[in-house]
């Protein structure tokens, strides 16, 4: 009954020490996860705008109106 017990602790230090490594690696490389999400982020957004502004602006524009110029 005691080997089981401390095969059990055993277990449960070992996972404790992992997910304590994986907390610790995640926020070293948090950072630099977040700079590429930026970056992502931007380009998505500016290719967006300019598809757009792209589809909003007509193929032709028609003669300015400056008024009745007859007179």
């Amino acid at each position: 009954m005691k080997l089981i017990f401390n095969i059990m602790s055993a277990v449960s230090f070992v996972g404790i020490l992992f997910l304590s490594s994986v907390l610790v690696y995640s926020n070293i490389t948090k950072d630099k996860r977040l700079l590429k999400n930026r970056k992502y982020m931007e380009t998505v957004i500016e290719k967006q705008v300019i598809q757009q502004i792209r589809e909003s602006m007509p193929n032709q524009s028609g003669g300015v109106n400056v008024g009745n110029t007859a007179n």
